[in-house]
């Protein structure tokens, strides 16, 4: 059985509590309904969006109905109900709860699909943690991979590459702060994670630009030019291209002053020793 990973919270306990004493106190007529009868209140409720009434007695149903043959459509529904109420981290327990109670129910594709999407609504602006968006992507990308024939695959996927992109942000704008701070080493950390990571995102060719850039304000001269030059080896269609091109010759430039400062200094250090003038 797969291992979805999800932790019980006290919320879902919570819910547990509440579903027992739902089960406990079955009132308003509820009692004299046969199982059909009550799937069919139940689905009324959920047409007609009442969304908390759905989930309380689909909470009932399960209990006093569990091993039917509804009992997979009711859980379906019961993480639905939850999804609709914006209740995404219950959302995601009774999807999850779905997969690994009805493995073999036709409704698995669609809940794991759901399980994602209760992630990535649940995934925060770029400079927050990102656990959720981490947790959105495995689970879509494992639905990618076990029902690579649905039609969700290709809304799946443009989910991916937006929480990707948003995960590179992250990393991106971590760079270009500690680029700001002048502490280099940890600005092209942050932007080789970019690179290595999230090379397909719209962030890994200013990661590039940037690393490079960074070595020149260290006025690391041949760090620089290298990195220059690799960003026109990875992206030899860029706008950007003519800039980095200039780049490299100011580089090169600025290096071999460097190395003719540095040569008239050692001239001039041993003709310093042979100086007639010299008290010594």
């Amino acid at each position: 059985m797969r291992r979805y990973g999800l932790h019980i919270t006290l919320l879902v306990i919570l819910q547990i509590v509440l579903m027992l004493t739902l089960g406990c106190s079955r009132g308003r007529g509820y009692d004299d309904l046969s199982m059909e009868a009550s799937w069919e209140k139940i689905k009324n409720y959920f047409e007609r969006e009442r969304y908390l009434d759905s989930s309380e007695h689909l909470e009932i149903f399960l209990i006093n109905y569990a091993g039917s043959t509804l009992s997979d459509s009711a859980q379906y529904l019961l993480a639905e109900s939850h999804y609709f109420m914006k209740e995404y981290i219950i959302s995601a327990s009774e999807y999850e709860k779905l997969m690994v109670q009805y493995p073999r129910s036709p409704l698995v594709a669609q809940s794991e699909y759901k399980l994602g999407l209760s992630y990535y609504e649940l995934s925060p602006s770029y400079h927050k943690e990102q656990q959720y968006s981490t947790k959105a992507i495995e689970m879509f990308q494992l639905f990618v991979e076990d029902f690579p024939s649905s039609s969700l695959v290709p809304e799946a996927e443009e989910r991916i590459q937006e929480l990707r992109t948003k995960l590179a942000k992250k990393e991106f704008q971590a760079g270009k702060l500690y680029h700001r701070m002048t502490e280099y080493e940890a600005a092209r950390m942050y932007y080789q994670s970019v690179l290595d990571d999230y090379y397909d995102t719209e962030y890994a060719e200013d990661a590039q630009l940037l690393k490079a850039d960074s070595w020149a304000d260290q006025k690391e001269w041949m760090e620089a030019q290298a990195a220059y030059q690799a960003f026109l080896i990875r992206y030899p269609e860029s706008e950007k291209a003519d800039y980095v091109t200039e780049q490299i010759e100011i580089v090169k430039n600025r290096h071999q002053v460097e190395l003719e400062r540095a040569a008239e200094g050692d001239k001039r250090g041993i003709l310093s020793i042979f100086d007639p003038t010299d008290d010594d």
